[in-house]
């Protein structure tokens, strides 16, 4: 779940001489492709060599799921993008499914995604604290004004999720909303959605 910018942070409280900027500059393309897992580096490491590493796992990773994405009739870069918003929206298995299969439904009818965590990567702030002037934002991520999906990745999805964008959950639901403890309550429709909202987020 975390972004390039992210990554770069963390590597660089964990080795001192590790240049950021270097890495960011190298990186920027690579928004979702640098797959999470633990590695192991040596302080000493280049920046370049660091890059390869996580990209080289990602490619290894995809490369296994390239029967399933083919099968999927999504190309690799979707899949990808969905996963990336499945890991923000979601955090068991079985949720991620059936936010999956919400979410590509709506796709496929013309709907606009609507969803918040896209908002987290363009104004680097947290999804609660985002108002309806970010909502506002004429920006491609976001999934209110335009439909579809952003136009990249907005974070490193995990193999759960990039799992789960492959293999969507046939739901009656269209609306999904986490509740104060992260459980996610489904509705229907957009009343009954909002029913849910007076119940869980008051």
């Amino acid at each position: 779940g975390f972004t390039v910018a992210e990554i770069a942070s963390l590597l660089q409280s964990k080795f001192p001489e590790f240049d950021q900027e270097k890495f960011l500059a190298k990186a920027e393309s690579l928004q979702g492709y640098l797959f999470p897992d633990t590695y192991f580096f040596f302080r000493d490491d280049s920046e370049e060599k660091i890059l390869n590493t996580l990209f080289g796992n990602f490619k290894n990773k995809i490369s296994n799921l390239a029967e399933a994405i083919s099968k999927s009739g999504r190309s690799e870069k979707d899949i990808v993008i969905m996963a990336s918003i499945i890991e923000e929206e979601a955090n068991n298995s079985a949720d991620r499914r059936i936010i999956s299969g919400i979410l590509w439904k709506r796709i496929d009818k013309g709907m606009a995604l609507q969803v918040d965590v896209p908002f987290y990567y363009i104004t680097h702030i947290g999804v609660s604290g985002i108002t309806l002037d970010d909502l506002a934002t004429s920006s491609p991520y976001n999934t209110y004004m335009h439909k579809g999906l952003p136009p990249t990745p907005i974070s490193s999805p995990g193999l759960d999720a990039i799992d789960a964008a492959l293999h969507p959950v046939v739901s009656p639901y269209y609306f999904y909303l986490a509740d104060h403890d992260g459980k996610t309550h489904y509705a229907k429709t957009f009343d009954g959605h909002l029913v849910n909202k007076q119940t869980y987020l008051q």
